[in-house]
This record gives structure tokens, C-alpha cells and sequence, in this order.
């Protein structure tokens, strides 16, 4: 390598040096004087954060509602309410139309005619029956009750043993249409209202469902 290639590679190395020192002085002196870049632009609408509030932080997801009951009274359901809002919770009372069992009847199909019915009924004695009516009216007409039961699996039974007879028996749920009424209440975590302990008060053997239902707020 010659002289002359020598002082170029000098100078090269030298030129390098001098610029990585002017790089860092000016880093150095310009980590003071940055201005950010503007927020907002004219023309252009700027963005506002909407703080939190903190009763939202605090209560998100710790609300529930259900709804508590059935009553066979309004009086009853008012008399839950009022003990639910003195806990500090708000209710509201719904009434509802709902089919309710009275018993279950067991018995024959409809006959042709009561003198058919009759016939049978004949025959029913042999076997020690004694729990035995022709049905006179409405869409049992004809039929012959054996029996009635405030209690579905007994009701199966009788069934079953009269089939055992050789008799085609059935049995069925008869209803009728009544109002029921329901306190709707919410609470949170950290109030449970004691719904179990005030029903009781009422009617000691009430038998009450708490259920959940989405929340209307």
C-alpha cells in the first residue's frame, strides 16, 4: 500500500471519529430542547377521555336480581317488599297467572254411555274396589274416577295396580287458574337479604324459590 492510500485511510478513520462525536455532542444537547408534536390540529377534532367514575368501578358486576316467591297474597308479597326496602334494596311486586295442581285423579276412558259405564262397574266390584264414581258432566263424561291423590307418585301407583286388574287405567294433574304474586328485588355482594328467614314468618311451611332474572337497569 502506498502513501498516498495511507493518508486516505487516515482521513477516512479520522472523518468517522469526528462525526460520531458531533452525533453524540448533538444528541446530548437536544435531549433538552424536544418539543413533542401537537395534540390536536387545526380542523381536526381532538379526542376527550372520559374518566371512570368510581361508583361504576366499584359496583360493576356485583348487582344481581332474582325475583323471590310465590305468594298466594298480595298482602304477603307487599309484607316482603316493605322488609327488603328497609334492608336498603329496591322491589317491585308482579302478580302472575299460573295453573296450579289440585290433585291427580285416576281412571277409566269415557264410556259410550253411563249404562256402559255401569256395566263395568260390575265388574270393577269383583276385583274389592271401592273407590269408584261415574263422572256425570264435562269432558270426562262417562269416565269412572278411581280415585283421587294429592300426591303424583301415589296417584301412579293406583294406577298401576288397577292395570294389574286387567283395566286400562290412567291418571292425569287437574289444575285450576290462579294468581300468584312475586317480589323482584336486587342486591349486591355485600347486602344479601335474609329472604328465606322473613318468608318463614309468613308462612312457616311456604315452600319458596329464589330465582335469578336479568337485571332491567
Amino acid at each position: 500500500m502506498t502513501k498516498s492510500h495511507n493518508k486516505i485511510l487516515i482521513n477516512l478513520i479520522i472523518l468517522l471519529l469526528s462525526l460520531n462525536v458531533f452525533y453524540f455532542v448533538w444528541s446530548y444537547i437536544n435531549r433538552y430542547t424536544y418539543t413533542p408534536p401537537p395534540v390536536s390540529e387545526d380542523g381536526i377534532p381532538s379526542l376527550t377521555l372520559i374518566p371512570i367514575s368510581d361508583s361504576i368501578t366499584k359496583n360493576s358486576g356485583l348487582s344481581r336480581c332474582y325475583s323471590f316467591g310465590p305468594f298466594s297474597t298480595r298482602k304477603a308479597a307487599h309484607y316482603l317488599s316493605r322488609r327488603i326496602n328497609n334492608y336498603g334494596l329496591a322491589t317491585a311486586v308482579k302478580k302472575l297467572n299460573t295453573k296450579q295442581s289440585l290433585n291427580f285423579l285416576v281412571y277409566l276412558k269415557p264410556l259410550p254411555s253411563r249404562k256402559a259405564a255401569e256395566e263395568v262397574i260390575k265388574d270393577i266390584k269383583k276385583q274389592e274396589i271401592k273407590d269408584y264414581t261415574i263422572i256425570s258432566s264435562g269432558p270426562y263424561k262417562n269416565a269412572i274416577a278411581l280415585g283421587s291423590f294429592n300426591n303424583l307418585d301415589k296417584a301412579r301407583r293406583h294406577a298401576e295396580y288397577i292395570r294389574f286388574l286387567g283395566y286400562d287405567a290412567k291418571y292425569t294433574a287437574q289444575k285450576k287458574q290462579k294468581e300468584v304474586f312475586w317480589v323482584e328485588y336486587d342486591e349486591s355482594a355485600n347486602t344479601i337479604a335474609p329472604v328465606f328467614s322473613w318468608a318463614k314468618e309468613i308462612d312457616s311451611k311456604a315452600d319458596m324459590q329464589k330465582i335469578p332474572r336479568a337485571c332491567e337497569f
